[in-house]
């Protein structure tokens, strides 16, 4: 009767080498899951400040895209801050306060 059954030999170099590969496999398997989690948290800035953003194009480093997005976005801000303050001027003289007293800095 035969045995089914078949045991293979590892020397201890072998055994090391597979060890050592493993090591490097786990070690660069997590670098790879710590620079996705990095670029995820970048993207959710990103989005968060300018929403609707295009995150690759600011992670790939796209100096041109970057340019127009940062400056369509202080832009928006200007206009916006303009429409608040012109509000607010509104909202101050409708209760009685001056303009002079109605300090912005």
């Amino acid at each position: 009767m035969t045995s089914r059954y078949r045991f293979i030999y590892i020397y201890s170099d072998d055994m090391s080498k597979i060890d050592k590969l493993q090591s490097t496999f786990w070690k660069e398997w997590k670098h790879k899951l710590e620079e996705k989690m990095h670029d995820a948290d970048r993207s959710r800035m990103l989005e968060r400040i300018i929403p609707g953003v295009e995150t690759e194009r600011f992670l790939s480093h796209d100096i041109e895209y970057i340019k127009v997005a940062v400056f369509s976005l202080i832009e928006s801000v200007k206009s916006e801050k303009k429409l608040i303050l012109k509000d607010v001027l509104k909202l101050a003289d409708t209760y009685g306060l001056k303009q002079s007293e109605v300090n912005f800095t």
